[in-house]
């Protein structure tokens, strides 16, 4: 099971978001990695991930998912990527597809 989150601030998401992602702000990552888990599901809504668990972070356009990414190597997080490409090559994929 992948993990995908999205760092983007909420009026982005608003905008549209890839289909199962988690919202979690990147002004919030630091913090939320380093929350307990019972604290962290009731703040985000959903169960947080192990350290080793496959995690892929995006934002617009995959500057901002790199930050998150490297907060969570840091943190100790070693499943953890980041979509580089992000909402914009999603959307601009998504939409070539329909």
């Amino acid at each position: 099971n992948i993990v995908l989150i999205d760092v983007r601030e909420a009026a982005e998401v608003a905008q549209g978001v890839i289909p199962t992602s988690h919202h979690v702000p990147l002004a919030s990552i630091q913090e939320a990695l380093s929350l307990p888990e019972k604290e962290f599901e009731e703040r985000f809504g959903f169960k947080k991930f192990n350290k080793d668990d496959e995690v892929i972070f995006y934002c617009r356009s995959g500057r901002r998912s790199g930050m998150a990414y490297e907060v969570a190597k840091q943190l100790g997080y070693t499943g953890v990527r980041n979509y580089s490409g992000s909402w914009l090559d999603y959307d601009a994929k998504t939409k070539v597809q329909k």
